[in-house]
């Protein structure tokens, strides 16, 4: 079989473009971005907050895009696509505190964050009652460096296994 020449740059093309720029396929389960595979229930909690939060600071638009994308949304780390760890605490640049306004309710499906070892989301603006699933993280919520939501709207009653760890709220006088 004779291959012209138009079609041997085909092939030769095609198979530099797949080696350059291989295609990225997850698992079920999964979901692409960036070139990396990411657990779309977890994506899916992020999501939520996002969502919940038209204020959010632009400071976290890593991009410069205009908006606050998933991978974006506070200081995160991930293992084989999990989430691991999400730090939302406030952004200090040249001694200013960049307040990140993360706002909203506590999603229920937070239980999706089943591999989470460090949740932290102090001083932003999350309100209402917090959901009882996030009593099956498997979080020591009594250390403060693993997990805190001080300083939020959240209201009482708290879920039983972080009721002492709440930490001073500011609605106080909000009559919530």
């Amino acid at each position: 079989m004779i291959i012209n020449r138009f079609m041997y740059t085909i092939i030769i093309f095609t198979l530099f473009i797949n080696l350059t720029y291989p295609q990225i396929v997850c698992n079920d389960g999964y979901v692409e971005i960036n070139d990396e595979c990411y657990s779309e229930a977890d994506i899916a909690v992020i999501d939520v907050f996002l969502q919940n939060s038209p204020n959010i600071n632009l400071i976290l638009d890593t991009n410069n895009n205009g908006f606050v994308e998933e991978l974006e949304l506070c200081d995160q780390e991930w293992n084989n696509g999990r989430l691991i760890s999400i730090d939302c605490n406030p952004v200090i640049i040249n001694g200013n505190y960049n307040w990140l306004e993360v706002s909203g309710q506590i999603p229920s499906m937070i239980a999706n964050w089943s591999q989470i070892e460090s949740l932290l989301i102090p001083y932003n603006n999350l309100y209402g009652t917090i959901p009882e699933d996030i009593c099956n993280l498997n979080l020591d919520f009594s250390n403060n460096q693993i997990f805190n939501l001080q300083s939020n709207d959240l209201c009482p009653p708290y879920p039983e296994c972080i009721e002492d760890y709440m930490g001073t709220q500011s609605n106080w006088g909000s009559g919530s």
